[in-house]
């Protein structure tokens, strides 16, 4: 079939929609957030594609409850591509294990590799045999030349190539402070000091230099304990580990160092004797993208390598050529992933099945040009071009503009969102989407709607408007740089991927204020008593001179697009604070009092849950070994409770109705109930109408996950002059969207405070009062401010990237 053809699609918010989508094209989906898209091409295409494929190798594929359409014709394999999947947080994992080049590599060194005669020190090759003296040398196998293998990674760093330590020569200075003192000196609490004193008992007043070499090292490092989840007693390292995991910033008390026994190349000794064209594995991983292609290149033309070498290194050329025509040469093969920029990461990922070479499959891409600078969009949207020139079926789900362009097929769902939205309301090319006065996308993208007209701020370079002063930062790639954050206006923040924003603002900014006010955050917080030791920081370190300019505001907020909640239970009413309330107001109603209901028979977790599933409306099942389904649960039909507490209503629905309730309905609802009304008029403000209640933040997007927390924020009142931080708050909005967030951000300024977004989003960065742009490129090329000004100063600076896509507002 030439298409692929679905009729009467009805899961969430879809109206019985009949949709054609043809193959061997490349057709964006777009519309308002929350307008159904993603229900159609993920849980439908998608889902009925995998199914398909899974069924096709004799694996159960789960059980369904309800039918999400009428028909489907012509589905084949699909691959998705979604932002959930692409955010990487495991720190073991880098550039160079996830294209698979390290593999490549360890079967190149294992087999290819040269080695120094043990007994007389000649190189010795492959066959292993020493040709002066007779001796044999074992060949190492794959797993030593691994920094992930016990075999082969460093021990003292555990393949990690540094590890953080207590500086303390810069503790103690030139003083010869008490054992109390260095503890007072890094701000502990007066709980932790109390089980110092009975730790330490007669040493706590005399001088840290005096005491004993093993109660030294008690106090810096402490002992192995079994009580707790760092299995380390209070000490000097716990306690700024823990600090640091918070992300407060410790002025060099607690670094970086270089792993003394590997010098930062992770693998251990045996594999680093092994040698190709001079160098041992762990020196390749430390190299640029563009320096190994130098490297393997050379490497080629050696008369000692075989011709399965060879062939190895030609796979190796073709995967780091390929990264590179990516613009990805400035990362190392041991870059760590979860250090990424998300432009970075959508382009290794979109590499990796333009690599593959497959044909005749279906591509469902979830907004692609997220986190990237208008500039890099062209390589991206070529790669996705080529995807579909392969042979396949390419479907991307996308706001942006450039992609919508570049579409040979659109498809408009809306007219708005969540109820309001789940029907098609275009069909065909660009041109004809202009020219559609029913699609909002297409009134945008033409010039009909218009975004809001912010009064920008005047005159910022006068030295009377106080200022935020980051001195000499050098964190990552940044490069000695000292910035200035105008107060009381919108600043944008821009770059190329990888240019250095996240490390000045989220990496350094960040930590500077929560160091600045962590008197007020230790209030809530015993020192990291609730910080997970298990989890692997990444190796970063805030190094900066200081910050000056903080006493100008009275808080700050970070608003990020981490993860908020890992299981079913964590939900947009029990984030916001207002799940309490709601079933308080349930424990009201004359039904729970004639039942004796509390409210806590009204939670999913407590004896008003269902007992079948234990208030998670589905079970798990394993169809096929390790590979786990969810079906509906049988009970309670998904409703998570038992039928006493479901024979409670408030205004006629009962409590699982309330979480199967969109935001949008909900405010109509709960409209006499202001403290519960608030915060979900804010999260309606922000785009995010369309969101259910009870659903797992743990299936939200990062734009979503962002948009709950400015909410949290929002609804919590703080006064005063609060500084707000947001990462990239247009993920995941669309053009109608932009607008709505664009006034938002406006009142913010407006109400006193200053907001500080990292964006690559032209229309927002054109209301921007001051923009502070970061390159020329990424790595190590970046990491300098290129330009800094109004967006009419950008426009007219030759260095400036981002100006040539601008057009200020005022």
């Amino acid at each position: 079939m030439k298409s692929i053809k679905i009729t009467g699609a009805r899961i969430h918010n879809l109206k019985d929609v009949d949709i054609t989508i043809p193959k061997n094209k490349l057709t964006v989906a777009t519309g308002i957030s929350g307008s159904g898209k993603s229900s159609l091409m993920f849980d439908i295409v998608f889902e009925e594609g995998r199914k398909g494929y899974l069924q096709s190798l004799g694996i159960f594929p789960g059980l369904e409850n309800e039918r999400k359409f009428a028909s489907i014709e012509g589905i084949g394999p699909t691959i998705a591509v979604k932002q959930s999947v692409v955010r990487q947080n495991n720190p073991r994992s880098t550039v160079g294990s996830k294209t698979n080049i390290f593999n490549l590599l360890a079967l190149l060194y294992s087999s290819e590799g040269q080695v120094k005669c043990s007994e007389c020190n000649e190189t010795i090759g492959q066959d292993r045999v020493c040709a002066k003296c007779g001796h044999e040398e074992e060949r190492l196998e794959l797993g030593y030349f691994s920094y992930n293998n016990p075999n082969g990674m460093c021990m003292k760093c555990a393949g990690r190539g540094a590890y953080y330590h207590v500086n303390m020569e810069k503790l103690i200075a030139n003083k010869n402070p008490t054992v109390r003192e260095l503890f007072n000196f890094i701000g502990v609490t007066p709980g932790i000091l109390r089980v110092l004193e009975r730790n330490f008992k007669g040493y706590m007043d005399q001088p840290y230099l005096e005491i004993p070499d093993e109660i030294k090292e008690d106090v810096v490092n402490g002992h192995y304990v079994s009580n707790n989840s760092a299995n380390q007693s209070f000490c000097l390292s716990r306690i700024l580990q823990a600090k640091h995991k918070r992300g407060e910033y410790l002025n060099g008390l607690y670094e970086i160092t270089l792993c003394s026994e590997c010098h930062g190349y992770r693998i251990g000794e045996e594999a680093r004797n092994i040698l190709i064209n001079d160098k041992h594995i762990g020196q390749v991983g430390k190299m640029t993208l563009d320096e190994a292609k130098t490297f393997f290149e050379s490497a080629l033309e050696l008369n000692e390598i075989t011709q399965f070498g060879k062939n190895l290194l030609k796979d190796i050329l073709g995967k780091t050529n390929s990264l590179i025509a990516s613009r990805l040469g400035h990362l190392s093969l041991y870059r760590e992933m979860s250090s990424l920029s998300g432009g970075e990461i959508q382009r290794l990922f979109l590499n990796s099945h333009l690599e593959s070479k497959l044909e005749s499959l279906i591509y469902i891409l979830d907004e692609p040009t997220v986190g990237l600078h208008e500039s890099e969009k062209i390589e991206l949207l070529q790669s996705i071009k080529a995807l579909k020139d392969l042979g396949n079926t390419v479907i991307v789900v996308e706001h942006d503009r450039s992609t919508i362009e570049i579409a040979e097929h659109i498809i408009d769902i809306g007219p708005k969102a969540g109820i309001e939205g789940g029907e098609v309301i275009y069909e065909g090319d660009y041109a004809g989407l202009l020219k559609c006065d029913k699609s909002l996308t297409g009134q945008y993208l033409s010039g009909k709607a218009k975004m809001p007209v912010r009064m920008l701020k005047q005159n910022i370079d006068d030295s009377a408007i106080p200022r935020l002063v980051i001195r000499h930062a050098k964190t990552n790639n940044l490069k000695d740089i000292s910035v200035a954050f105008p107060l009381g206006i919108l600043i944008g923040v821009s770059g190329v991927s990888g240019s250095g924003k996240s490390s000045l603002i989220s990496s350094t900014l960040t930590p500077l204020l929560k160091s600045y006010f962590r008197l007020d955050a230790n209030k809530n917080n015993t020192n990291g008593e609730e910080v997970d030791f298990e989890d692997e920081s990444l190796l970063i370190e805030t190094i900066a001179e200081r910050l000056d300019g903080a006493e100008n505001i009275s808080g700050f907020a970070e608003v990020s697009q981490a993860p908020i909640g890992r299981n079913i239970n964590s939900n947009p009413v029990t984030f916001t604070k207002i799940w309490d309330k709601i079933r308080r107001l349930f424990a009201e109603q004359p039904e729970a009092k004639r039942l004796n209901l509390t409210a806590g028979h009204f939670s999913f977790n407590s004896e008003g849950a269902c007992r079948e599933c234990n208030g998670s409306g589905r079970k798990a099942i394993f169809p096929e070994g390790s590979l786990k389904m969810y079906a509906t649960c049988e009970k309670c039909k998904g409703k998570r409770y038992n039928n006493e507490v479901l024979t409670v209503t408030y205004k006629g629905k009962n409590i699982s109705e309330i979480l199967d309730m969109q935001i949008s309905e909900a405010i109509a609802l709960f409209s006499d109930n202001d403290f519960i009304v608030r915060p979900l008029q804010i999260m309606e403000r922000i785009g995010m109408g369309y969101i259910k209640l009870g659903q797992p933040t743990s299936t939200m997007s990062g734009g979503e996950t962002q948009r709950l927390k400015l909410a949290k924020e929002l609804g919590r009142q703080r006064k005063g002059h609060i500084l707000y931080i947001m990462d990239e708050p247009t993920t995941g909005l669309s053009l109608y969207d932009t607008a709505q967030l664009i006034k938002l951000l406006d009142e913010l300024i407006k109400s006193g405070n200053s907001v500080i977004v990292i964006e690559h989003n032209h229309e927002v960065l054109e209301s921007c009062d001051w923009i502070v742009e970061l390159g020329p490129e990424g790595g190590l090329k970046g990491g300098e401010i290129i330009a800094e000004g109004t967006p009419k100063d950008l426009v007219k600076n030759p260095k400036s990237l981002i100006g040539k896509y601008l057009t200020p507002t005022t």
